[in-house]
């Protein structure tokens, strides 16, 4: 999923959100740190990739039954011990922040991790 043409076909097929979203629900750290880096190179890639991820989130929630899409991302940070792993999860905070072609919504998108309480945990 390394090259344009695995990201075409991620943001081409939305079906491929769901295997994503199944993908996140393991223990396995290796397996979610590789999911979250495809997840930031969508969102860098194209608005209709960072489309995917978000609805990556959004399948992901619904299946935790969890009230907010980016509480997942959230306690995976607070939880992770792995620097790597850690690092990746950030990244993608970032790239999902930075690919948000709107102001407002940039704000929005920001203001949501801050009252996930991203901030204590980064510090």
């Amino acid at each position: 999923m390394d090259s344009k043409v695995g990201l075409d076909y991620i943001v081409d097929n939305p079906d491929y959100c769901n295997k994503l979203a199944s993908a996140l629900d393991t223990a396995c750290t290796s397996v979610k740190k590789q999911v979250v880096e495809l997840l930031s190179a969508l969102c860098v890639y194209s608005q209709d990739g960072r489309q995917r991820a978000i609805d990556t989130l959004h399948i992901y929630q619904e299946r935790k039954g969890e009230r907010y899409r980016l509480r997942a991302i959230v306690d995976e940070l607070q939880k992770a011990t792995e620097e790597d792993y850690q690092s990746a999860l950030l990244a993608f905070i970032n790239c999902l922040v930075i690919s948000t072609p709107m102001l407002k919504d940039r704000v929005k998108l920001r203001n949501e991790f801050i009252g996930l309480k991203l901030l204590p945990i980064l510090k």
